[in-house]
């Protein structure tokens, strides 16, 4: 009798412990499905910029290209600010890393919800490895920068308050307007965009994957 209620009492408490970890399993997946939500939002704002700068530098190559750089110098140095201008990417993480320093990714019970989760950080590491590669191409901007850009021009165009690029109407001057400072740019603004591109179309599935990946989630865990 008494081994019979122990076991009976054990049974009792691993029913129980089974209970709460699905009840926390469940609150992660719907926390990280809000996660996906944000993220979604995110990354349609990213993609709107993303277009908005490849549209911004690749009227930035024209103007390099033209032979009246020095009527053009107001834009040129706008679309080198707003182009070089750039916002880590990131997603939000608030769950996953619940999930990793509690230890907790082995309450996630169903294997593909699993699988699912950690393909989409895989992916997100490969977006954030493009991003640091755009963001060491900038630092090579700068070489160049300092013999096509006057430095006090450069400083007018900034709203410190604001931390926006701001358009002037007084007249900006370029310091040099030589070939090969020009063909210097002009390689390094090329460069970017096809970055960025990367960057966009990484992006863009990324998205496609946050959607299917929160619909996956909201069923699985009966959470719609």
């Amino acid at each position: 009798m008494l081994f019979l209620a122990v076991f009976c009492g054990f049974l009792a408490e691993n029913k129980r412990e089974h209970l709460v970890e699905a009840r926390r399993e469940k609150q992660y997946m719907k926390s990280f499905a809000e996660d996906l939500d944000a993220d979604i939002v995110y990354m349609e704002v990213s993609l709107t910029n993303f277009n908005e700068t490849i549209k911004k530098a690749d009227s930035l190559i024209v103007l390099l290209d033209k032979a009246d750089k020095k009527e053009s110098a107001n834009d040129i140095y706008y679309f080198f600010r707003t182009v070089t201008r750039h916002f880590a990417f990131g997603v939000n993480d608030r769950t996953i890393i619940q999930l990793r320093n509690a230890g907790d990714m082995r309450l996630i019970s169903n294997k593909s919800v699993s699988d699912t989760i950690v393909r989409y950080y895989h992916d997100v590491d490969s977006i954030q490895y493009l991003d640091d590669r755009l963001i060491e191409g900038l630092d090579k901007f700068y070489p160049f920068l300092d013999k096509l850009l006057d430095g006090i021009d450069y400083g007018k165009l900034t709203d410190t308050a604001n931390n926006i690029v701001l358009r002037v109407n007084e007249p900006l001057k370029l310091r040099t307007t030589d070939d090969e400072t020009i063909n210097s740019a002009i390689l390094h603004v090329q460069r970017h965009i096809n970055v960025i591109i990367a960057i966009k179309l990484a992006v863009k599935r990324l998205k496609e994957r946050a959607n299917v990946t929160r619909q996956f989630i909201l069923k699985e865990y009966h959470l719609e």
